[in-house]
């Protein structure tokens, strides 16, 4: 892991008052000692994950941009795996106390690398290769990743969602600009399961039948629509969305008590934790198991993923 310090034992060899396993130890040296077990180290993790995520803190705010080259994310499987490492970096990092995740430019996450997808062969016949050690191996952590963080998250949506809505609205406040919308393109554009945890994001967010048309149907819904339908908390102009986050961070978060908070945050996200336990794993194994039967990269002739995102949702 990125910034790891020395091996847990080594911090154990100091002269104290108490003993721990048979060695001599502070007690108020082992506090600070056990706090530095294992840490993570801004610099490091922020030039290991450079090149999908900058970073930038200020006292304890720490604020994940997702970007390609400076642009907007163009999501490929690196960055689908990276996320895992780089948000447990940030977890143990202990002078990150809120987190605000964005994106660059006017999309969140609406543009795939192609070349990734060549590269790890999906244009040939859909492999366990494929379906176990990339999609489900990937996806049944990723989630997760933002789920087990101890610290507060804000969302700011800075546009366009096609895919892998749960990076946005598995949050603790999920604000958007006026640009955003949100559109899921499983069934609609790939043509495969919604089963990557969507199938649970939105019956939750929407309400089941509602979700199940959203997944189904290919709709698009506005940032104004997600407002009123409970999926984001406000919608702002794209060049004060991140100012907003960041006033909401001080004034909402870091004023309060540092246990305060990550206990908050611990008990508001539950459900979310349980229902992803309860339910990924079985969307994923519905979902990659389909895929052998039907995958559009390799069974249709000149399939494009970029039409996912090109074409307007419901069309034929």
């Amino acid at each position: 892991m990125p910034g790891r310090l020395r091996p847990f034992k080594t911090w154990f060899y100091r002269r104290g008052a108490t003993r721990v396993n048979g060695n001599r130890v502070s007690v108020a040296y082992l506090g600070v000692a056990l706090a530095e077990i294992y840490r993570t180290n801004l610099d490091a993790y922020a030039k290991e994950f450079e090149p999908f995520l900058k970073f930038r803190r200020e006292d304890g705010i720490l604020e994940a941009r997702l970007h390609t080259d400076d642009g907007p994310l163009r999501w490929n499987l690196e960055v689908h795996r990276g996320l895992i490492p780089a948000m447990a970096a940030v977890n143990d990092d202990p002078e990150n106390e809120c987190l605000i995740l964005t994106g660059t430019g006017d999309a969140f996450l609406a543009e795939f690398d192609q070349p990734s997808w060549r590269d790890h062969g999906f244009h040939k016949p859909f492999s366990s290769y494929h379906g176990y050690d990339i999609f489900y191996k990937d996806q049944t952590r990723e989630p997760f990743a933002l789920l087990n963080l101890q610290i507060p998250v804000i969302a700011a949506i800075n546009g366009p969602s096609i895919v892998h809505a749960e990076l946005g609205l598995l949050n603790d406040i999920v604000i958007a600009s006026d640009n955003t919308y949100f559109y899921e393109g499983h069934w609609d554009g790939l043509g495969i399961v919604p089963g990557d945890g969507v199938h649970t994001l939105f019956r939750e967010l929407l309400g089941p039948n509602r979700g199940r048309y959203f997944l189904l149907m290919g709709q698009r819904l506005s940032a104004d629509q997600a407002r009123d339908l409970g999926l984001v908390g406000e919608v702002l102009p794209r060049e004060e969305l991140l100012d907003r986050a960041w006033e909401i961070a001080r004034t909402v978060f870091m004023s309060k008590n540092r246990i305060q908070r990550r206990l908050t945050r611990s008990l508001l996200i539950q459900p979310w934790r349980e229902l992803f336990t309860k339910e990924l794993s079985a969307g994923m194994a519905h979902e990659c198991l389909a895929c052998f039967d039907y995958w559009p990269m390799s069974d249709e002739p000149g399939y494009d993923i970029g039409s996912l995102i090109r074409r307007e949702p419901g069309e034929s």
